[in-house]
């Protein structure tokens, strides 16, 4: 990741973060009945309907089919927990959420079906999250995906475990990049 392109995701992060009263004027996509249902069942999405997170929800078409549903669950101090599902219009009984993912020094790679503070950039096409360890964000991942057809390809995994103050964001390490076959 370019050092602009990182720029240009954290500045979008930091706008999500501070929607205020440009988001409060927003009204909230609509989101179909298959995926409004898995939702309202899922019991640790108990924020779904605060108006907050309501205007925060994204819908962004995928290819012809598909669209992405990037939904806030719920908030905690400083991070958006969000559901991401992908609706085909010709499966729509096939409706599963997402999963992506995840590292830690203590587990190492484990699946996930969240992403924190997620966004989705409809020009480059990329999924991405700011997964802060702890306020200050001098630790956690920033992984960005991209969507191929059938599912979720990771393209980079930034990630630090050490929440000690010695690197922020910028200076995470990449320890996984997709290199695409020759």
């Amino acid at each position: 990741m370019t050092r602009s392109v990182f720029i240009s995701l954290l500045s979008g992060f930091a706008s999500l973060a501070l929607m205020g009263a440009s988001l409060a004027a927003a009204a909230p996509i609509t989101v179909p009945g298959p995926v409004d249902k898995l939702m309202r069942a899922d019991k640790e999405c108990f924020d779904y309907d605060a108006h907050h997170l309501k205007v925060a929800r994204t819908a962004a078409k995928l290819g012809k089919n598909q669209t992405l549903y990037l939904l806030p669950c719920f908030t905690g101090a400083y991070n958006t927990i969000y559901r991401v599902y992908v609706f085909d219009k010709r499966y729509p009984d096939e409706l599963k959420r997402s999963v992506f993912a995840g590292f830690s020094d203590e587990s190492g790679w484990y699946g996930q079906d969240q992403l924190i503070n997620a966004h989705y950039d409809a020009k480059t096409k990329i999924l991405s999250a700011f997964e802060k360890g702890r306020g200050l964000g001098d630790c956690g991942a920033i992984p960005e995906y991209t969507w191929i057809e059938y599912g979720w390809r990771m393209m980079s995994y930034r990630y630090w475990g050490k929440c000690d103050g010695t690197h922020m964001p910028e200076d995470w390490p990449v320890i996984c990049r997709f290199n695409k076959p020759r």
